[in-house]
């Protein structure tokens, strides 16, 4: 299955992503291209007040030229741990601070095409302080039940990815107090128990 690569060519590079075009050849023997968006990856943040709710942004998103509604996420600043990253951006973009965090799962956004991997962190023991969004960065915060945030998943009120996973994480993980987990979740406790 593993196709071997016989040329990279650097088509763009940009301030976050960058394109390459790679000649690879195939087990069975046919040479093929790839375009390949390089980036340097990602934090999200499943950010769950102590009555169950979540913490999610409403903003503009010019790919899709749609107001999205999204969980907390963003880049890692280089020399800054993931888990430093997770903390800064549920308060930059939330204005939320995490007592307790932990990193529960890592994926690829879209392997298809891409090199983003996006790491998934659970955020509780929440304290409102005060946004701090970057100047280009219009977003508007409030806070939903999981079981709504789960009804607008399935109704296409959100579209977006791994806010679909964060809900779908959120849904399956035990309450922050520990003391009710839903039948789902053992695959999540180790992670819950390993506070970073």
């Amino acid at each position: 299955m593993f196709e071997k690569t016989l040329k990279q060519k650097r088509i763009y590079k940009g301030r976050i992503v960058g394109l390459r075009e790679d000649t690879v050849r195939l087990i069975n023997g046919v040479v093929s291209k790839r375009e390949i968006v390089e980036h340097p990856g990602a934090v999200a943040v499943i950010a769950i007040t102590k009555d169950r709710k979540l913490v999610l942004i409403r903003q503009f998103r010019k790919p899709a030229e749609k107001v999205l509604l999204e969980i907390p996420a963003g880049l890692v600043h280089k020399g800054e741990r993931d888990i430093d990253g997770a903390r800064r951006e549920l308060m930059e973009e939330s204005g939320y601070k995490a007592g307790k965090i932990r990193r529960v799962f890592v994926g690829y956004s879209s392997p298809g095409y891409s090199t983003e991997l996006m790491k998934f962190f659970v955020a509780t023991d929440l304290k409102k302080t005060a946004q701090h969004c970057d100047v280009d960065e219009m977003i508007n915060v409030k806070l939903y039940p999981i079981k709504q945030c789960m009804k607008m998943l399935k109704s296409g009120k959100i579209r977006d990815n791994k806010t679909a996973i964060g809900i779908m994480m959120a849904n399956l993980i035990p309450s922050p107090s520990h003391l009710t987990p839903s039948p789902l979740s053992t695959m999540w406790r180790g992670a819950l128990r390993n506070q970073n």
